[in-house]
């Protein structure tokens, strides 16, 4: 049987203390979900327990050997999620008794997801599982390791159980805040009263002849000494009580559309009759579809079916029927971190790529994770999942009016994923993305395009009753899109095509 053992654990980065643990242990037969904020050390725990990080002070004993699959990365002939079921199932194969996954759903689709879920269950050794997937979490763990303000903590159940217990504790927390709040300004008031009552009491009365405020003036000074005494008694009394933090809260962010470029046309993205390939491969064909403006699109499919390359030929405009219109600023986000200058300031590069107010990008950044005690920090003192949450914040912000973002979800902790939730939401532009963050896309979308058999389809659409072809329709528009543009065209040639357009409405 293994077993793990931290305790009296202490772990610095660059002098200052990234994460410390009091005890914490697990053997055989439990799964370990492991959760966080970016950069709080989760992956870094990783290292340690496999060895390859020794730079720590404290007691770790790992009895038995530990196999480590890390993130992964797409490759040039692998998709993200092809990758990582290769590694996964190399894992499995060789049985080990401990078992490390940092962020294994990542990329996966819900198919395998599922093979995943169904996979860890079924293993008998000691897992511990990074991740930010709430679905994976709740199927798998039978014990959450939650690292926050610098310690980690052990909890029982699932991630649903967990969060259950901190909304609990955070409930509890803000209301002890609050009632401390309002004893302290209690006790404010209170010593307040007793220095100015011991001041008129110094003063004398008005009335007072001066014999009498001669005669007075000991008993007077005495009496105001001792009010003054009293108020700092209860000063005393007030620091000797136990005080309660503030609950932690991010500041939330209020999106203006006159702060990014206004977009023009009926369609941001026009594709008809397109067949579309890439590495010889067909992706699909005959599909046909338009996005509208202020639409929050999800392109879904299984692994490898040409999710990512429909985003790049949308970005493209080689492949034949497939437009986006002119109108579209469009900042990508696709986890390539080489593009971060790695010697600048975190702050100088999310304030050179944006013009929203400061305030706004501090807000943004704030909710997504990259609080005010980033802004010095190098690009290259970041971790992984800090860069990545760098980049996106760098698109979200970029003055654009349709984001097309490719797996924005990846590594990213819940805290964040709730806050892009959020601001895609309230985003006044157009979005396509790619998730396979099912609740995520729940939360964000209002249009799906589905890549599936080698067709795309989409199912709101084809769903919604039409007297005219969709493909038809779809096409005069197109067409009068291309005419209204086109600084020669003829106004007759302008109502015909309208009058078309509103006959086939009918």
């Amino acid at each position: 049987m293994a077993e793990l053992t931290l305790q009296a654990i202490e772990k610095l980065v660059a002098g200052r203390l990234l994460f410390k643990i009091d005890r914490l242990t697990a053997t055989s037969g439990a799964r370990v979900g492991i959760v966080g904020r970016n950069g709080a050390g989760k992956s870094t725990l990783a290292h340690m327990i496999a060895g390859t990080d020794p730079d720590f002070s404290g007691q770790l004993i790992a009895d038995a050997a530990v196999v480590y699959v890390p993130q992964i990365a797409p490759t040039i002939d692998q998709s993200g999620g092809q990758a990582m079921l290769a590694r996964i199932r190399t894992a499995l194969s060789q049985r080990p008794a401990i078992l490390i996954l940092d962020e294994p759903s990542s990329n996966l689709d819900e198919a395998y997801q599922q093979w995943l879920a169904q996979q860890l269950r079924r293993y008998h050794g000691l897992l511990l599982l990074i991740s930010h997937d709430r679905q994976l979490l709740d199927a798998v763990a039978t014990t959450i390791w939650a690292v926050d303000q610098q310690q980690f903590h052990a909890y029982p159940g699932n991630y649903t159980a967990y969060h259950e217990v901190r909304q609990r504790d955070y409930a509890t927390q803000t209301t002890a805040y609050r009632q401390q709040v309002k004893h302290q300004r209690e006790l404010q008031v209170a010593v307040q009263a007793r220095h100015e009552k011991a001041n008129r009491i110094r003063k004398g009365s008005r009335r007072m002849t001066p014999a009498e405020r001669s005669n007075s003036r000991t008993l007077r000074e005495t009496t105001a000494a001792k009010m003054d005494r009293g108020a700092k008694a209860l000063v005393k009394r007030g620091q000797r009580e136990a005080t309660v933090a503030k609950p932690f809260t991010t500041a939330g962010f209020k999106l203006v559309a006159t702060d990014f470029p206004a977009f023009t046309g009926k369609n941001v993205v026009t594709a008809l009759h397109v067949t579309l390939r890439a590495h010889g491969q067909l992706i699909f064909r005959d599909g046909t579809f338009t996005i509208q403006p202020g639409s929050r699109v999800a392109i879904t499919g299984a692994n490898g079916s040409g999710k990512t390359t429909l985003l790049r030929a949308i970005m493209a405009g080689q492949t034949s029927g497939l437009s986006l219109a002119p109108g579209a600023k469009v900042g990508v986000f696709n986890q390539d971190m080489t593009v971060l200058d790695q010697q600048r300031r975190v702050w100088q590069t999310v304030r050179q790529a944006s013009q929203l107010p400061d305030q706004t990008l501090r807000n943004v950044m704030g909710a997504l994770g990259l609080p005010a005690r980033f802004y010095d920090q190098l690009v290259a003192e970041l971790s992984g999942g800090e860069l990545v949450k760098l980049q996106l914040v760098r698109i979200l912000v970029g003055h654009y009016n349709v984001l097309m973002l490719d797996e924005p979800t990846n590594y990213l902790d819940v805290d964040a994923l709730d806050a892009l939730a959020a601001y895609l939401k309230a985003y006044p532009g157009t979005v396509l993305f790619v998730s396979h963050d099912a609740s995520f896309r729940q939360a964000v979308t209002n249009q799906t395009l589905v890549i599936k058999d080698r067709q795309i389809t989409n199912p709101a659409t084809r769903a919604m009753p039409a007297k005219a072809a969709t493909a038809d329709l779809a096409l005069l528009q197109f067409k009068y899109d291309q005419l209204v543009q086109d600084p020669n065209a003829q106004s007759a040639d302008l109502q015909a095509l309208k009058r078309q357009i509103d006959a086939a409405k009918k």
